[in-house]
């Protein structure tokens, strides 16, 4: 059973296209007349919970002991980014929440441009580590607790003029890695965390503060959920498997040490040079030199 059918058990009731017959429920009907049963001290609801509370292993909400991971993870298939699995290639990673900063007069024109600009952003091919994109006016259900509490307020979408708007806008400003500013160590992925209507990242606050003065009063932030398709889709059909494209090296955009998959070989000016190897960071996108994989 894949883990997407797991989901879809796990988020099936109770009973449902079920072969097996409830024995319990034969022996109170078989030989009785038909009445309603009436809990009593043996056959009652217990006082006390059987089981104890765990955290779903997606995202660490915490959930009822029998299930593995929360209602938000289960409707959208999502698993443990940091985890090594087996997933099938249809299987998707939570990345986290990103901002769309769109120009907009009204709230219902800002849900419209963030939901464009998240679709182009999954499309964008040089923002490599979003592979789809859902802002959070557009999801069933309500975003999982360990999203939501890393953010002052997460709405459908926010004026960045308004009260919650300057606050969300100064929290996804500070967790940015600015292109401009030295890096720093950061836990929280991705690093880019502010978007533009065309769906490509704002890592430079140059550019930032160009945008802002475009758009002036009419600035709109619209989050969105990011997701990454597991490693064995994002792998090239036609790589040979016995060679290595995936490596943990430094990526000075991130300040840390990050996976990174290569890309190709720098161009080569002329027969005699070889070129060098390109690894491109699967948490930021920025390219870098490293040892060729052959």
């Amino acid at each position: 059973m894949t883990d997407r059918d797991s989901d879809f058990e796990e988020l099936r009731p109770t009973g449902e296209a079920s072969h097996i017959p409830d024995e319990r429920l034969r022996e109170c009907t078989e030989g009785e007349p038909n009445r309603q049963r009436v809990a009593t001290a043996t056959t009652g609801y217990p006082d006390t919970p059987t089981e104890t509370d765990t955290e779903c292993r997606s995202c660490g909400a915490p959930i009822p002991a029998d299930q593995t991971k929360c209602l938000f993870c289960l409707t959208n298939h999502l698993e443990d980014s940091s985890s090594e699995t087996n997933a099938p290639a249809t299987e998707w990673t939570l990345l986290g929440v990103v901002h769309m900063l769109v120009e907009s007069s009204i709230f219902y024109g800002a849900v419209a441009k963030g939901a464009a600009a998240a679709t182009l952003l999954a499309s964008n091919a040089t923002e490599q580590a979003v592979d789809d994109c859902t802002i959070i006016y557009d999801l069933e259900d309500e975003p999982a607790a360990q999203l939501t509490d890393r953010w002052p307020v997460l709405p459908a979408a926010v004026r960045i003029s308004s009260t919650d708007g300057e606050q969300l806008f100064a929290a996804a400003h500070d967790r940015t890695a600015w292109t401009d500013q030295s890096a720093v160590d950061n836990d929280c992925e991705p690093t880019t965390y502010l978007y533009d209507e065309g769906g490509s990242g704002i890592r430079d606050e140059q550019r930032l503060a160009t945008v802002l003065d475009n758009v002036g009063d009419d600035a709109w932030l619209v989050p969105a959920i990011a997701l990454q398709q597991a490693p064995q889709e994002r792998e090239p059909e036609h790589q040979d498997s016995g060679i290595p494209t995936k490596e943990r090296l430094e990526c000075h955009q991130c300040g840390r040490t990050t996976d990174h998959r290569f890309s190709g070989h720098e161009s080569v000016p002329d027969e005699t040079w070889t070129g060098h190897a390109i690894w491109e960071c699967q948490v930021c996108g920025t390219p870098r030199y490293g040892l060729s994989p052959e």
